[in-house]
């Protein structure tokens, strides 16, 4: 039979007896839900359920969903993500806490320390896409708490929004591209770009084509090996990252979307072959130079951008070399991502359609696409219905 009895601070203490001890449940906040509790837990003793110590702090019951359960279920990278954000953005706040102590009003105090927090030169320190991150890995640790471990009865996360400060719109971030003048400029600039040492292998020539031609993410075009083309296909499966020594490894792709084969000969820029075709010099040309040079070893995985070690090419090496040859041919630098985005946007404006880049690009929903392209697709329907305006009134 459970006790209830009344605190000095007005909240109701809640006890009920198992194998002839009696302990508390917690604390709460009106009689009513003291019994509520009470009589959940004795359905539990009556039949013989697990207890979870519903008095667990939140740092236990964050580890226990990072490294019990998350750990098991989400690929390597991932975690590793899910890692920072528990440790420097969750745990700080709310870990000495009891779980079951968290309130609404904890969860939106928090929301909004971080919404408010300021970088050096004023502007806000951490962006909507990384707090929205953070909310959502919070929600999903009580989540756990909720329907994992059962020491909290619901969530108290649960349909939080991330704030917004001053505005009822979120910023979208802009599509960096380059456009067909700004890309032609480049890849000539390339094309004719003598490398120091081994002047006739013009890996990022072929690099920064391969990826205008493909839409591919820098990661996935630095683990593709010549075994992954068969005919005018290709097979990306794998991509690049760094181990704990920050060494490159190869890892899953970013979602079962990602895993894809896609053709090779859609697009061809003026002056330059076609995609496929430039592929086979470059590896005729990468095995003239392995067998004419002692210091160009070959790679032992028969990577398609292997520099002249044999081995995998790293991100960041890959954008401060793009960046500083994008300042030698004056153009603006967008980083590598901006190839994609190249990508996608002369396909739109070549008439395919977002079904046909969304798949192309892996992209997991084609929301993911309408969303990050909205603005170029409304320009290239308005420029067409300028198109058709300008016609029929000729013919009228």
């Amino acid at each position: 039979m459970a006790t209830y009895r009344q605190l000095k601070s007005g909240n109701w203490q809640a006890r009920v007896s198992k194998d002839g001890k009696e302990f508390s449940i917690g604390t709460f906040r009106t009689k009513k839900e003291a019994q509520i509790e009470a009589s959940k837990v004795e359905e539990r003793i009556y039949y013989g359920q697990t207890l979870n110590d519903r008095n667990m702090l939140f740092e236990e019951v964050a580890k226990e969903w990072l490294y019990d359960f998350k750990k098991l279920n989400v690929k390597e990278s991932t975690f590793e993500q899910l890692e920072v954000i528990v440790r420097l953005h969750i745990i700080p706040y709310f870990g000495n806490n009891r779980i079951m102590k968290i309130r609404r009003t904890d969860i939106k105090n928090w929301m909004n320390k971080y919404m408010n927090m300021k970088n050096s030169k004023g502007d806000e320190k951490y962006s909507y896409g990384a707090r929205l991150k953070y909310l959502s890995v919070l929600k999903s640790i009580f989540h756990y708490a909720v329907h994992e471990i059962e020491v909290l009865e619901k969530n108290p996360a649960d349909r939080l929004k991330v704030p917004v400060q001053d505005s009822v719109e979120i910023k979208k971030e802009k599509v960096k591209y380059y456009n067909l003048k700004e890309l032609t400029r480049l890849l000539n600039f390339m094309k004719s770009y003598k490398h120091q040492r081994f002047k006739e292998y013009q890996l990022y020539y072929m690099l920064m084509y391969f990826l205008s031609q493909t839409g591919l993410r820098i990661s996935e075009a630095l683990a593709l090996r010549w075994d992954d083309i068969e005919g005018n296909k290709l097979k990306v499966e794998r991509q690049t990252s760094r181990d704990d020594n920050n060494n490159v490894k190869l890892t899953t792709l970013k979602n079962s979307s990602s895993y894809r084969t896609i053709g090779l000969n859609e697009l061809q820029i003026d002056g330059h072959d076609e995609l496929l075709k430039a592929l086979k010099k470059f590896k005729l040309k990468q095995n003239e130079i392995l067998l004419a040079n002692e210091g160009f070893q070959k790679s032992n995985d028969g990577i398609i951008f292997q520099n002249f070690l044999g081995h995998y090419l790293t991100p960041s090496t890959v954008r401060e070399t793009i960046q500083g040859y994008c300042k030698k041919a004056g153009v603006e630098y967008k980083g590598t991502h901006g190839f994609r985005h190249t990508h996608a946007v002369l396909l739109l404006e070549a008439g395919a359609s977002i079904k046909f880049v969304s798949k192309r690009l892996g992209h997991k929903t084609i929301k993911t696409t309408a969303d990050t392209y909205l603005d170029i697709t409304e320009k290239i329907e308005e420029d067409e219905l300028k198109k058709f305006a300008s016609y029929t009134a000729k013919k009228i």
